[in-house]
C-alpha cells in the first residue's frame, strides 16, 4: 500500500509542476522568441522591445527539466512533457494571452493542461485531495479559512508564496480568511474555493483575467517582501510578460455567522 504524500513531497511535487508549466509556456511562444530576435538584432542604438532576460530564463527552465528540442523548432511543445504524458495528449491550445506588446502573429497561445478541469471563465482546476466526505462544500456566502501557495508560470516558476519563502524571511502569517463572493480577493480563488471541502486541496491556473488587479488592493498578498517582489515584476510589467498564475489552495474551514 503507498504511503500517503507528505507536505513536504507535496510542495516539491507543486514546485516542479509549476517549473514545467514555466518551461511549457516559453516553448510555445515561438512567435515571441522570433520576435525577440527581430527586435534585437538591428542596428545599434535600437532599442530592444523584449526583455532579454526572458528567452535566457525560458532556455533555462527548458534544460532542467530535461528538454531538448530547440525553443525556435516549429513543432518544439510536443517535446515537453507536462506532469507524465506527451505534451500533444497533455496540453491543448486555447486562445492567445492577453500580452498587448505581442499581437496577432508575434502572440503566445493559452495552454489548457491536461488533469485540469476548464471552467467557462477560463480558470483551470486540479483536484490534489478532494476533503473530507463528511464536510460541507464551501458556497458563496460562506466563510473559509484557507492557506495558499504561489507560483508565476512565465517568470521560471519563481514562487511568490510558499513556507519556504516564509521561514528565510522569519515570517509566520496567519490563514486567509473571507467571504466567498464579498469581492476581496481575486476571481480566480473566489472562484475555484467553491464546492471545496474542508482539508481539501485544489490546484488552479489563474489567467491574467481572474487575478491580480493593477491597484493591488484583491488577496490574497505575498506575506514576504521578496514574494511581493517577484510577483510585481510580473503583474506591472506592460504587456510583454504572461500573467498567469499557479495556485494552490488548502481549505481549513467552512462555517457561517
Amino acid at each position: 500500500m503507498a504511503r500517503p504524500m507528505t507536505s513536504r513531497c507535496r510542495r516539491l511535487q507543486f514546485r516542479r509542476q509549476a517549473l514545467v508549466l514555466a518551461a511549457a509556456a516559453c516553448l510555445v511562444s515561438v512567435p515571441a522568441s522570433r520576435a525577440w530576435m527581430q527586435a534585437c538584432s538591428g542596428p545599434p542604438g535600437v532599442a530592444c522591445d523584449v526583455d532579454r532576460r526572458s528567452v535566457a530564463r525560458c532556455l533555462a527552465a527548458s534544460a532542467i527539466i530535461g528538454i531538448v528540442a530547440s525553443p525556435l523548432e516549429p513543432n518544439a511543445f510536443q517535446g515537453v512533457r507536462i506532469l507524465s504524458a506527451s505534451a500533444a495528449e497533455e496540453a491543448m491550445f486555447l486562445d492567445n494571452e492577453n500580452m498587448p506588446g505581442l499581437l496577432g502573429k508575434n502572440g503566445k497561445k493559452r495552454i489548457k493542461a491536461k488533469d485540469f478541469r476548464l471552467l467557462p471563465s477560463g480558470l483551470q482546476v486540479k483536484e490534489i485531495d478532494p476533503g473530507r466526505s463528511d464536510a460541507q462544500e464551501a458556497k458563496l456566502g460562506d466563510y473559509v479559512v484557507i492557506t495558499w501557495e504561489g507560483y508565476t508560470i512565465n517568470y521560471f516558476g519563481r514562487p511568490f508564496e510558499t513556507r519556504s519563502l516564509q521561514k528565510v524571511s522569519q515570517v509566520q502569517p496567519d490563514p486567509v480568511r473571507f467571504k466567498v463572493g464579498d469581492g476581496t480577493m481575486i476571481p480566480g480563488i473566489d472562484e475555484g474555493v467553491r464546492g471545496m471541502r474542508e482539508e481539501g486541496i485544489r490546484q488552479f491556473i489563474i489567467p491574467v483575467e481572474l487575478g491580480y488587479d493593477a491597484e493591488k488592493k484583491l488577496g490574497p498578498r505575498p506575506s514576504t517582501f521578496s514574494g511581493q517582489r517577484a510577483l510585481d515584476f510580473v503583474m506591472d510589467n506592460q504587456g510583454l510578460v504572461d500573467k498567469t498564475l499557479l495556485i494552490n489552495i488548502g481549505l481549513k474551514r467552512v462555517y457561517q455567522k
